[in-house]
């Protein structure tokens, strides 16, 4: 944590040495709002998200930025109206669109989601006022998708149930760049509901990684066989280090496929070793195992042990 503190710290005394340099320029005052919302100083984000668009008007992150940093402020309703009157600019892209829905989902992971500072009796009412207002605007704003974001966190939270939350819940949940927790905890919530989507591989496939030690070993494999297919090398990366962190099971021959994908691509990762190993383990050497196991010999990048080097002897892929 204080290593990565210390990388923001220092990025953000480069960017202050940008904006020396070109004052006119809003990208430099862009990056210090997205550094100081990084590091939890909101104010600070927004005062700079607000320059970078006196400097370019037309500059589209600092607008996400800014409906980003309402969110962590929580100014839900200031949030909802930004997105209304940056609309435009932020749905004609999927980038756009995208970096939008991670940066405000994000707030789901919060501890102090929804909760009030101080729990003083302003701050109560003045969520309340929020969250009352938002939901008066449902029917005007159907397509808002910070209104939806914010909503769908708020229910799942409070543990409302409607057909609408419902509705609202299977919308959210198939949107790309949604947080992991908050994709996970909606088909939780959705099966609760009686729509069960565990085995949706559309929804699988947009995980980053695996989203909660709950998982099951099925969907731990569904998730890394959709990364194999995209040839995401470092969701694969990501989701195997996963598994093996929750002491997770991906089938024997999916861990097959990787080293495969890898043989195929030439990826030399260390989880392709270890998934070499596993696959000796149970019994299983071919060719490809084998010409893999040969290859990170060949680099050096591993001591196969005598277990292993017997193992390719034995199997006559080794003199």
């Amino acid at each position: 944590m204080k290593n990565k503190i210390k990388k923001i710290d220092i990025r953000i005394l480069k960017y202050e040495e940008y904006v020396k340099k070109h004052p006119e320029k809003a990208y430099g005052y862009y990056c210090l709002g997205r550094l100081y919302l990084m590091t939890g100083q909101y104010k600070l984000a927004e005062e700079y998200f607000n320059k970078s668009l006196t400097k370019d008007s037309n500059y589209v992150l600092s607008k996400v930025g800014m409906i980003e940093t309402s969110v962590f402020r929580k100014k839900f309703l200031k949030a909802v109206y930004l997105f209304t009157k940056y609309r435009r600019d932020i749905i004609d892209k999927y980038v756009y669109r995208v970096k939008l829905v991670r940066g405000v989902s994000s707030f789901y992971s919060k501890n102090d989601l929804f909760r009030t500072q101080g729990g003083g009796l302003f701050s109560i009412l003045f969520l309340n006022y929020s969250i009352y207002y938002i939901k008066k605007l449902v029917d005007k704003e159907s397509s808002n998708i910070v209104l939806k974001l914010i909503l769908c966190m708020y229910y799942l939270k409070t543990g409302e149930k409607s057909f609408y939350t419902i509705q609202l819940f299977k919308t959210c949940v198939y949107w790309d760049g949604l947080d992991d927790v908050l994709r996970w905890n909606l088909i939780e919530r959705l099966a609760e509901l009686g729509e069960k989507l565990f085995y949706d591989v559309d929804i699988a496939r947009k995980f980053s990684t695996i989203p909660d030690s709950k998982c099951s070993n099925e969907y731990v494999s569904m998730i890394f066989n959709t990364a194999l297919k995209k040839d995401d090398k470092a969701k694969i990366v990501r989701v195997y280090e996963a598994a093996n962190k929750y002491n997770k099971s991906i089938s024997a021959n999916l861990l097959w496929g990787y080293v495969y994908w890898s043989k195929k691509n030439s990826f030399y990762d260390a989880s392709v070793y270890d998934c070499c190993k596993r696959l000796m383990k149970l019994g299983w050497m071919d060719n490809v195992i084998a010409h893999m196991l040969l290859k990170f010999k060949e680099k050096k990048a591993v001591r196969l042990g005598s277990e292993t080097e017997k193992a390719l002897k034995l199997f006559g892929y080794m003199g």
